[in-house]
């Protein structure tokens, strides 16, 4: 990413472009575009954005817009879905989150938003992902994330079932990788 923009790839453009944005529009573009860019290939354009810091790119741009005063969701559910997309595929995106600093921001939107079942789903689906790390999952975990989690089933039990199953995603993960006392 800090090679000049003449020898750059045009993924190493969109993803400096998204870090260095200011702009609302142009990210929510750059968003689509790298959206349509993985839905349409393989795991391969995944991995290559991978390799060229996309997840660090997309960590960035996630502490930035969720460190505003009133965050913007047109901009954090795109942004939430790309993240989740991605750490399925990258083995350290719980490491790189925490060093980001995104993991507890995360857990606070996810606290914030209770009451909308489309957002709740995003940041379950994140936390779902950042749980690859056991030092991820155990932060979650000190900070209450499990309560947090464990609290959303019985509220979204009658209404929004991809809701459930985010939090039940998440809330096994947890589980899982968590070294319990």
């Amino acid at each position: 990413m800090t090679a000049p923009l003449s020898s750059s790839s045009g993924l190493e453009v969109l993803l400096s472009t998204l870090q260095n944005a200011g702009d609302v529009e142009s990210t929510l573009n750059i968003l689509n575009v790298l959206d349509e860019l993985l839905s349409a290939g393989t795991d391969r354009r995944i991995y290559y954005m991978i390799s060229k810091g996309g997840s660090e790119a997309l960590l960035s741009a996630l502490v930035t817009t969720a460190r505003s005063f009133s965050p913007n969701y047109t901009l954090l559910l795109p942004l939430l879905h790309l993240l989740a997309k991605i750490g399925q595929r990258d083995r350290r995106i719980g490491m790189k989150a925490d060093e980001a600093g995104a993991v507890l921001l995360t857990l606070n939107l996810l606290r914030k938003n209770v009451q909308h079942a489309n957002r709740v789903a995003a940041c379950l689906w994140v936390i779902q992902v950042f749980c690859s790390s056991v030092s991820t999952a155990n932060l979650i975990g000190e900070n209450q994330g499990l309560d947090v989690i464990y609290r959303l089933i019985p509220h979204y039990a009658t209404k929004n079932q991809h809701t459930i199953k985010a939090a039940i995603d998440a809330f096994a993960a947890l589980l899982c990788t968590s070294k319990l006392p």
